[in-house]
């Protein structure tokens, strides 16, 4: 797999970062989620999302 990197983030429903895709997907964010996973370059350990930047998910490794 691709390089790690690690937001010091649980994940999940501990997850505080508002700019996580799993936050955004618990409040219903869709139009937003929607922006942040085009082009996705990284995937999340826990919980298996995609996005763009490793900075919207919790437990990044690079795609």
């Amino acid at each position: 797999m691709g390089k790690k990197h690690d937001s010091g983030c649980k994940g999940g429903e501990d997850c505080v970062h508002e700019g996580h895709l799993c936050r955004m997907t618990g409040r219903l964010e869709f139009d937003r989620i929607r922006e942040l996973v085009k082009d996705a370059r990284y995937l999340c350990r826990k919980c298996g999302r995609a996005a763009r930047l490793a900075e919207n998910v919790c437990k990044p490794v690079e795609l």
